[in-house]
């Protein structure tokens, strides 16, 4: 009985397996969809003139596409020659176009020949995009008004045979039933042997049925458009082609991602009962740390924990006694831990849903300043969902200066992220980066670059070619993903839960490959009277809400309307908002020529006198700025307003004109038309002679890693082998000399006419490898200099040299004289000055001009007025010091040396500046003024100015010379006016008998270390400082400090009073007093602080309305002594509430006890 049960069992067992052999899936060959183009034979045509359109497919599927359908517009006035059209379209049938094949066809439209030619008319809405117009067909969620990936309903080609599975079934019932009466009855043994062999032979054969069927797959209908602008007599019209096909849909198991060739390298499971710091670092910031965000992030088991298999990163809300809100979460990273240069990345996770969170899965270098800081270095985000929006997910590199990103994104057909887990992936290999959801391929970049500003492109694939380390974060609120709102739930809600994160890496990787050639790019014409910009003279009442040419933004708190009427646009603000582009009116896909020069003007006027800003932008491209973000002066009366610049960037297809009238103390009502965009000649094109890089150096690609070979600006005679190395990122030199190399057939490795000046003495340094007692030749400027002996390893080399005012030689030789193989690295000339181009003789090389958004500044070299000098235009400082800066950087510094600083200076108004040499605080915040501050008061004249102090800080050989020509003492000046600076010059001298600020002098017992504590005079010593204007005023007067206060804004340092350069000494002990006073009962903050916020010292004070405060408070340094400590007063939002109020402060204090 037992046996006969056993063969029962595996008889229907049988059954049920041949029943359903024929449910075999098959895989979908990706995501990838052809493209189509729609061109003309060109762009303008008069009015009897035919159209000759062509249309292309090119199929970049992986599979054929069938049962093409194109049906095209027939503009009025027109009809397709020679063929009888049906309504206002044309109609086009392809059968098949291949995997990777093209196929295009041909329409005339002619002119109808009527009594009247009736005027050509736009037959679409005009759109934006490239020319000729390309248009990948939809996919996905997002796409609802098309029917893309729906099934054709009669042709459609199925799997199997209808006819065999029917068989099947009654097969199947008949057998059960047979199996069921040989159990009961306890006989039919043979009978059961034959039904099982039957049933496996069946279950073969059906198999068999489906290996052949299953290659007939079920096909999807796609839809796609295409658009392509035209100008009939000056008028414009749009042609557009409407596309139907099938495409082989998708099946739930598809996936584009392959594991072949990869090894597992290493995984994360999550398995233990807390987080593996062998593995993961924890990092620790700040509230405010990058975009704005509002977490700290923290080291806590309640941000961070492992449980039940996963990783939990978890955002939790605070809030304190007195109502205020504060945020925490959790960040780690595998730096030097986990660090990978290529491979596969991915991670299974489930993101949290709500406004204002942003769980991330990304990448940064290991190494930041191998190519400079970020954007620089690269960055590779693998994931990011906003929470808000949990059905989308993006992919996106940033890299390049200016900052540049290239974004994918992903939408989820069905369901959202933060529902069920899904796996994110990024095969990165060298150049090409695929980004992956649940191994669907939705995006693949290629073209990226590394690049300082005023040096040349470093050789692709940088920065993708360096060792990474991968990060997991939880961030709440930022710039891009908004803030949390009144509908964010936290506690459980608010996780982000990681299941696995796992590494697979081939054998090797080839780098050895080119950068793609830059997309064409298809530029339309502009109008008949030359204007690119469409409908500049708001002849047309357009919608400003449609995403096409005129369009009304708002943003950041910003109130207003927009409305075209009488030929102009008119622009009502309620609410300037506290952005420049809270109000914000602009027009997209203007297309930008490279090397060319263009003219923007526009008429505008206001209610009231006001300012707004304007340029031109590239929206593709980081909104990097063609045309400089402009200030201009709106009167009650129209005026006119013209502007020119040169196109020195790739060519740009969809320029962005912006008008910005948001955050600008006015809501006056603004007025613009006959806005104009023109070509109107030539670039100017730039000297393409050398001069000094923006670092100092005289050699250009002295690091031999700029060009595609590396060696760009080299040459290297022919006959020697020479190549640049690139092991593990260490790029030098190689260069193989041949047997027969002597002095008289010597191998020269060159740089020809630096631009070195005449007169001037300059430091040449290398590094250099070669054989023992092997030498390097050096000759530069004419001038033959000791070789170099070598020494078997790399080595440094440093000369001193001069060039006379005779000269004319500017070259750069190194000369090989015996066979063998060298290295060289590291090549630079500098001037033997520690700061370079103090005379800005050569331009601004060597350094750099800084302006903040908020500021209104430009910079000019002036050589008309003046021998070669700085010349600053200055519309508006902004509200804080560094806002407008002329910078230097690597100025060498020695620890114990004394320095004497000198510079002149002038100002066509009475005016502070201030200048130090400080510490590069770009990687940590800590700008530590080396030299101490020194505010100088400017006037008409030239005057000279010195700063003499002792490097008393460990050696820096990266300092940065710091002019500062922002709200200088908090005062802002929005008075155009000039300043001019020249002749800058650092040396080295003994320690002065009587130094200008350092070293410090150390206080004595009962000294005073505040300077007019008693508010009898404003000579500048207190710096007012105002975040917004409009936060409110501060003055001294009448014996006092006043500062009232209108708005608190969003942090406690956006009002404050500060004195700087106070001396505390570790160990004393100090008395701080004061007398100070509210209108209005609240708390303000006082503190003594380093210049990297070290706190000294400090504490809140509860003042009460109207009533006076005695502050006495002592404290001991118990920290190093320092010189450059700032007193500062608090009297932003120190609280959840802070009324409106005005602050009285008298006698403050600081007393050395």
């Amino acid at each position: 009985m037992k046996k006969l049960k056993k063969l029962a069992v595996m008889a229907m067992l049988t059954i049920i397996a041949a029943g359903t052999g024929n449910m075999a899936v098959s895989a979908d060959n990706g995501a990838e969809e052809p493209e189509f183009f729609l061109e003309t034979d060109k762009a303008e045509y008069s009015g009897d003139e035919s159209i000759t359109e062509t249309f292309r497919i090119q199929n970049t599927v992986q599979s054929s596409i069938t049962g093409i359908k194109i049906q095209g517009s027939i503009p009025q006035g027109y009809k397709e020659d020679g063929e009888k059209t049906e309504g206002e379209k044309w109609n086009r049938e392809i059968k098949e176009v291949k995997a990777g094949a093209e196929a295009e066809i041909t329409v005339c439209l002619a002119k109808e020949k009527t009594k009247e030619n009736q005027d050509p008319s736009v037959t679409e809405p005009p759109q934006k995009g490239k020319e000729p117009a390309k248009s990948v067909a939809p996919q996905g969620k997002g796409d609802a008004a098309k029917p893309g990936n729906k099934p054709f309903k009669n042709d459609s080609v199925k799997t199997g045979d209808s006819n065999q599975v029917s068989v099947w079934i009654v097969l199947v019932l008949v057998s059960l039933g047979v199996v069921a009466f040989c159990v009961k009855k306890k006989k039919g043994k043979g009978l059961l042997t034959f039904i099982l062999i039957a049933a496996a032979a069946g279950s073969c054969l059906g198999g068999m049925e489906t290996s052949v069927k299953a290659e007939e797959r079920e096909l999807a209908e796609r839809t796609a458009e295409v658009t392509k602008r035209i100008w009939v007599n000056g008028e414009e019209m749009m042609l557009k082609a409407e596309i139907f096909y099938k495409v082989e849909k998708e099946s739930e198991n598809s996936t584009d991602l392959s594991l072949e060739g990869y090894t597992l390298k290493w995984e994360e499971n999550f398995d233990g009962t807390e987080l593996d710091r062998s593995n993961w670092n924890v990092e620790l910031h700040n509230p405010g740390w990058v975009n704005a965000e509002l977490q700290s992030y923290e080291d806590s088991a309640e941000n961070i924990y492992v449980k039940d298999g996963e990783l939990v990163l978890k955002a939790v809300k605070k809030v304190d006694e007195s109502g205020d809100v504060s945020y925490t979460s959790g960040r780690i990273n595998t730096q030097k831990k986990q660090d990978y240069k290529y491979g596969m990345f991915e991670a299974k996770i489930k993101v949290p849903e709500g406004k204002g969170f942003l769980p991330a899965f990304w990448m940064m270098p290991t190494d930041e300043n191998l190519y400079g800081q970020w954007p620089k270095c690269g960055e590779i985000d693998i994931m990011e969902v906003l929470g808000d929006k949990t059905d989308t997910a993006h992919g996106t590199l940033h890299f390049g200066e200016p900052h540049t990103q290239d974004q994918g994104t992903y939408v989820l057909e069905e369901g959202d992220f933060s529902d069920e887990y899904h796996v994110f992936s990024c095969e990165w290999e060298p150049g090409k980066i695929r980004f992956y959801v649940d191994g669907k391929l939705y995006h693949t970049a290629q073209r990226w670059f590394s690049k300082k500003e005023g040096f040349g492109e470093v050789a692709y694939p940088a920065p993708y070619d360096q060792p990474f380390y991968m990060i997991l974060n939880l961030a709440v609120g930022g710039s891009w993903v908004g803030y949390p709102d009144d509908s964010t739930a936290f506690d459980e809600n608010a996780e982000m839960h990681v299941d696995y994160v796992r590494v697979y890496q081939k054998d090797s990787y080839d780098e050895n490959v080119t950068k793609p050639d830059p997309e064409e790019v298809d530029l339309r014409e502009p109008d008949a009277s030359g204007n690119y910009c469409i409908n500049g003279d708001f002849s047309s009442a357009e919608d400003l809400n449609d995403n096409k040419d005129w369009e009304f933004l708002l943003a950041g708190a910003g109130d207003a309307e927009a409305f075209i009427t009488d030929n102009r646009i008119c622009i009502k603000t309620k609410n300037p908002g506290d952005l420049d582009y809270s109000v914000q009116l602009v027009q997209a896909g203007l297309p930008i020529e490279y090397g060319k020069k263009y003219k923007f003007s526009f008429d505008a006027w206001a209610a009231q006198e006001r300012t707004i800003f304007t340029g031109i932008t590239a929206p593709d491209h980081n909104f990097g700025r063609y045309l400089q973000d402009t200030k201009a002066e709106l009167k009650t009366e129209k005026s006119h307003y013209e502007y020119f610049f040169d196109m020195r960037s790739e060519s740009d297809a969809n320029g962005r004109i912006e008008f910005n009238l948001g955050n600008q103390g006015s809501a006056a009502d603004v007025y613009i038309t006959n806005v104009r965009l023109e070509q109107v000649g030539e670039a100017e094109v730039p000297d393409d002679k050398k001069t000094v890089l923006p670092d100092g150096n005289y050699v250009y690609n002295g690091a031999f890693q700029e060009g595609s070979s590396r060696m760009d600006y080299w040459e290297v005679q022919e006959g020697a082998d020479a190549v640049v190395t690139n092991e593990n990122n260490v790029r030098r030199l190689k260069v193989t000399a041949p047997v027969g190399t002597s002095a008289d057939k010597p191998v020269l490795i060159s740089q020809r006419e630096l631009g070195m000046v005449g007169g001037t003495s300059y430091a040449l340094s290398f590094t250099a490898e070669g054989d023992v007692n092997k030498h390097l030749g050096v000759q530069v400027a004419g001038e033959s200099l000791e070789p170099a002996r070598l020494i078997g390893q790399e080595n440094n080399y440093t000369y001193k040299f001069t060039i006379t005012e005779e000269s004319r030689d500017r070259d750069l030789i190194f000369f090989i004289e015996e066979p063998g193989t060298f290295y060289l690295d590291n090549v630079r000339i500098v001037e033997d000055e520690l700061i370079k181009n103090g005379s800005f003789d050569a331009g601004f090389a060597g350094y750099e001009f800084y302006k903040d958004q908020s500021a209104d500044a430009s910079a000019v070299v002036d050589s008309l007025k003046e021998a070669n000098a700085a010349d600053f235009t200055i519309g508006d400082t902004g509200d804080q010091a560094w806002k407008i800066q002329l910078k230097q950087n690597n100025v060498e510094l020695e620890e114990g040396q004394w320095y004497r600083l000198t510079l002149d200076a002038k100002s066509s108004m009475e005016r502070d500046i201030m200048f130090a040499i400080q510490r590069d605080g770009s990687a940590d915040d800590n700008w530590d003024p080396y030299s101490g501050e020194k505010i100088v008061k400017l006037e008409q004249e030239y005057q000279s100015f010195r700063l003499e102090f002792q490097m008393t800080k460990p050696t820096d050989l990266r300092s940065i010379l710091s002019i500062s020509m922002g709200a200088v003492n908090g005062i802002r000046i929005t008075e155009p006016h000039q300043i001019v600076i020249d002749n800058i010059n650092l040396e080295k001298i003994d320690e002065p008998d009587e130094p200008d600020i350092t070293p410090p002098v150390v206080p004595t017992p009962e000294e005073e270390l505040i300077v007019q504590g008693d508010f009898s005079e404003d000579n500048g010593v207190w710096e007012k400082y105002i975040f917004d204007p409009e936060y409110g005023t501060m003055q001294i007067t009448d014996g006092k400090f006043i500062c009232e206060v209108k708005n608190p804004g969003t942090e406690e340092w956006h009002l404050q009073l500060k004195q700087h350069n106070l001396f505390l000494e570790k160990g004393a002990v100090y008395e701080v007093t004061m007398r100070i006073q509210s209108s209005a009962s609240r708390t303000v903050k006082w503190a003594l602080l380093s210049q990297s916020y070290e706190w000294y010292g400090g504490e809140e004070l509860e003042l009460t309305e109207e009533e006076e405060k005695q502050v006495c408070y002592t404290f001991t340094v118990d920290k190093e002594s320092d010189p450059s400590i700032d007193f500062v007063l608090s009297m932003g939002k120190t609280g959840d509430i802070v009324p409106e109020s005005v602050i009285e402060v008298d006698d403050i204090s600081i007393i050395k006890k």
